[in-house]
C-alpha cells in the first residue's frame, strides 16, 4: 500500500511547500504549491492497479511478485513477497522497489495491508506508544509495552483521515472473539502498525464520521515508512528529513496463534 488517507496538513495548501521549493535553497520559505494530497492524486497514488507477475515454489519459499501502477501511468512500485513456515507459523519478507521513480512527488507511506474479522477488540504491542506518532511527531512515544482497545487506537478526527500509526512495533497481539493472533516483525526497516475499523481508501472518501460505511472488518497496516506530517494547513510543511521519496524497502513479519 502506498496511499493513506489525507490529513488536513496533507489536503492544504495555503502555506508553501518543501517538496517543490527546496527547504535550503529558499531559506525555509518553500514555494507555492498544490497540497500534497492534489499532487498525490495527479500522479494516481490513490488509484494503483495491482497485477501479479510471478508466483513460484523457489526452494522452501513461495514467491509472489506484483506491480503497482495507475492505469496508464509508468511510475509505481514492484513488491516481492517471500513466504515460509516458520516453527508452524507463516513468515513473510516484504521487499518494495520503486518503478521508474519520480523526483517531483513523494510518496504516502510504503506499507502492507490486511483486513482480519471485525470480531477482534484489542491489541498489545512492544513498540513505541502510548498515543499515534509518525516521523515528526514521535518526541513524546517511548518504547515499551502498551495495550488498548481497536478503537482506542484511533484518533477521533471530527475529518476522517490518517490515524493510529504507532512507530518501531516489535510485536503485537491482536486479541477479541476470534482466536488471537500474535505478530512479530523484522527487517532492517523496522515496521510501524495501525488497526482501523475503515480501510485507507474508506476513510478517504468520507468526509465526515457519520459518511464511514459500516466496517468490513479490521484493518492492519504495517508500515515501514510514513511520510512526515508536517503542519502545512496552518504553518510549515514536512521537513525535508521527514519526507517520504520512492525508495527501496525491506520489511517483514512472523504471524501464528
Amino acid at each position: 500500500e502506498l496511499w493513506r488517507p489525507p490529513t488536513d496538513n496533507d489536503s492544504l495548501g495555503d502555506f508553501n511547500s518543501y517538496e517543490v521549493g527546496d527547504y535550503h535553497t529558499t531559506r525555509g520559505v518553500g514555494e507555492a504549491a498544490p497540497s500534497s494530497a492534489e499532487r498525490w492524486r495527479e500522479h494516481g497514488l490513490d488509484r494503483l492497479i495491482r497485477r501479479t507477475t510471478r508466483a513460484e515454489l523457489v526452494g522452501d519459499e513461495f514467491v509472489v511478485v506484483e506491480r503497482l501502477i495507475p492505469a496508464q501511468g509508468r511510475h509505481g512500485a514492484e513488491v516481492t513477497y517471500r513466504w515460509a513456515v516458520a516453527d508452524d507459523r507463516a513468515r513473510c519478507q516484504i521487499l518494495v522497489a520503486p518503478i521508474r521513480p519520480r523526483t517531483d512527488v513523494t510518496w504516502p507511506r510504503i506499507g502492507y495491508h490486511m483486513m482480519l474479522p471485525g470480531a477482534f477488540e484489542r491489541a498489545s504491542w512492544f513498540g513505541s506508544g502510548p498515543g499515534e506518532n509518525y516521523p515528526d511527531s514521535r518526541a513524546a512515544a517511548v518504547v515499551g509495552t502498551y495495550e488498548a482497545s481497536i478503537d482506542e487506537l484511533a484518533f477521533p478526527y471530527s475529518r476522517p483521515q490518517e490515524t493510529g500509526h504507532r512507530e518501531g512495533l516489535r510485536r503485537l497481539t491482536i486479541d477479541g472473539a476470534s482466536h488471537p493472533l500474535h505478530f512479530e516483525t523484522f527487517g532492517p526497516d523496522l515496521p510501524g502498525f495501525s488497526l482501523l475499523r475503515h480501510d485507507a481508501h474508506e476513510l478517504t472518501a468520507a468526509a465526515h464520521p457519520h459518511e464511514l460505511p459500516p466496517s468490513r472488518g479490521v484493518h492492519l497496516y504495517l508500515d515501514a515508512f510514513q511520510h512526515g506530517l508536517g503542519s502545512r494547513s496552518c504553518g510549515p510543511d514536512v521537513l525535508p528529513r521527514y519526507q517520504l521519496w520512492p525508495r527501496n524497502a525491506e520489511f517483514g513479519f512472523i504471524v501464528g496463534r
